[in-house]
């Protein structure tokens, strides 16, 4: 080789490692880029606690403090878990980012998805939701919420969903996430890396001493159970509890429907079914667990059918909610 061929080549070398390491330079400096898109500063504003059972003008504890965590998901409204303001729904308060008190007013409810829609005069930045369909085990998410006390107020959490699709643990599927959820976080937004709301955290699993065992409403639900309260539907209460067999509380396979175990004598249906009528659809929908049962009940109009087994007979039952 001469020495021109060889000056070309040590050139054409240095000019590749040059290069090469422009682009890692760029590559180091764009991943944390990237991963300050998880930036609570930015979601902080429109994360609010909700505290009940005080009366902030005789500055007293009028009954049992609740506190609970909300968000907002459209200028002067916010969304939160029922649960959370049910003991005093008639006097609930907010404490904003800038730690401004305010006053709420319930607008509307769902106590069977847990779910409860709050009015305000002061206007918050909304947070958007992300569709909860394309969520991922392992996917990286983090919380804002208020556990135990105002004065740990916007606590961030990291952490990962675990699992998708959870019934058994409530009436309607959840997202599981290993974040830990303290007292006071329910109702708080469970966010992606592009500060989008996935779902809203509702409550963990201590059962048999578990751990790391958290829940949240997924996004795409609680848009539809926003759509159906701001029109003035709530999820149907047949006010019926059913037995929590083998297959209801551990998920065993093999569950052929619903064993009644007590009606309301308030129940629209107590005349026609009875203790130990075994449901299995509603509507022709098959029926095994209470997640399938609500869902069924969502979809009903004022008319429907319920078919169960008594005595080894199938009975179909037609349902007027009007009567």
């Amino acid at each position: 080789m001469n020495q021109t061929n060889q000056n070309r080549s040590l050139w054409i070398l240095c000019t590749t490692a040059a290069i090469l390491s422009i682009v890692a330079l760029v590559i180091a400096i764009w991943k944390p880029a990237a991963h300050d898109k998880r930036n609570h500063d930015t979601v902080s504003g429109s994360v609010v606690t909700i505290v009940t059972g005080i009366d902030l003008e005789k500055e007293i504890l009028t009954s049992d403090v609740v506190i609970g965590t909300g968000f907002c998901y459209q200028p002067h409204k916010i969304i939160t878990n029922y649960h959370n303001i049910q003991k005093n729904s008639d006097a609930i308060y907010l404490i904003t980012n800038e730690q401004q008190a305010i006053t709420a007013k319930l607008i509307a409810k769902d106590e069977i998805s847990d779910i409860a829609l709050l009015e305000i005069e002061t206007e918050l930045p909304a947070l958007s939701f992300a569709d909860s369909a394309q969520c991922q085990k392992g996917q990286t998410v983090f919380s804002i919420a208020t556990p135990i006390s105002v004065y740990l107020q916007g606590t961030y959490a990291e952490g990962f969903i675990t699992n998708l699709d959870i019934v058994g643990f409530g009436t309607q599927r959840l997202l599981q996430t290993n974040i830990d959820l303290s007292p006071g976080c329910s109702g708080g937004p469970l966010l992606n890396e592009h500060n989008q709301v996935i779902g809203m955290t509702t409550f963990k699993s201590t059962e048999f001493g578990a751990e790391g065992l958290g829940f949240a409403v997924p996004s795409n639900r609680l848009q539809e159970v926003i759509d159906r309260l701001e029109q003035g539907i709530e999820t149907p209460n047949l006010q019926i509890t059913f037995q929590n067999d083998i297959y209801q509380k551990y998920g065993v396979p093999g569950a052929k429907g619903l064993r009644i175990q007590e009606i309301s004598e308030e129940s629209p249906v107590f005349e026609q079914l009875q203790e130990g009528d075994l449901l299995i659809k509603i509507n022709n929908q098959s029926i095994t667990n209470l997640v399938e049962y609500h869902e069924a009940l969502q979809k009903v109009s004022e008319t429907f059918a319920i078919t169960i087994v008594r005595d080894a007979e199938i009975i179909d039952i037609s349902i007027d909610m009007k009567s």
